[in-house]
């Protein structure tokens, strides 16, 4: 049995074939920019050049640091914070940075928690972000020590939960 087209059903079926190229192969190209990489990955504080173990996760909207001792105090007319991340088990570094703000991190079936924000240049793999809003956070219950957020992996990033520890931090130091 033959199936008889009209010359509009046709001309109408070519032409959203030639107009859905276009999307295709956007989709495709915004897909080729962006680094697969794994719920696990090694990222980097720049210009420290400090490499620690991160969660990438997808379900958090912003990214959080575990620091030890932090400390507020004024700058100037600012208010700037003084934190220490541990590196290796004996071996810490202290940081400062301007406080950007406070966030209320909700949590659930807890009390909200207050916690200082700052600005760090990051990198993982090829990408570089600079300054990334990361809220300071007591994560040592946490297997890695810092969590990184959809606002840092947005329009640059593909996550494979299949995949670990795909990118070695390799972002020009300047």
């Amino acid at each position: 049995m033959k199936i008889e087209q009209s010359p509009i059903s046709t001309t109408l079926l070519s032409l959203a074939i030639i107009l859905g190229m276009p999307v295709l192969s956007a989709a495709s190209n915004t897909t080729q920019e962006k680094q697969i990489i794994g719920w696990i990955e090694t990222v980097q504080i720049i210009p420290e050049n400090l490499s620690l173990s991160a969660k990438i996760d997808t379900g958090a909207d912003h990214s959080s640091l575990n620091v030890i001792d932090p400390m507020e105090f004024m700058k100037g007319e600012e208010k700037w914070i003084r934190f220490s991340i541990s590196l290796k088990k004996d071996k810490t570094v202290t940081l400062e940075r301007p406080i950007l703000r406070f966030a209320k991190i909700k949590r659930k079936g807890k009390a909200s928690q207050k916690r200082a924000v700052v600005l760090l240049d990051l990198c993982v793999g090829t990408m570089k972000q600079k300054e990334v809003s990361v809220n300071l956070a007591d994560r040592t219950r946490f297997k890695y020590p810092m969590l990184i957020g959809r606002s840092f992996l947005k329009g640059s990033a593909i996550v494979d939960a299949s995949l670990t520890f795909t990118q070695s931090p390799s972002c020009p130091v300047q």
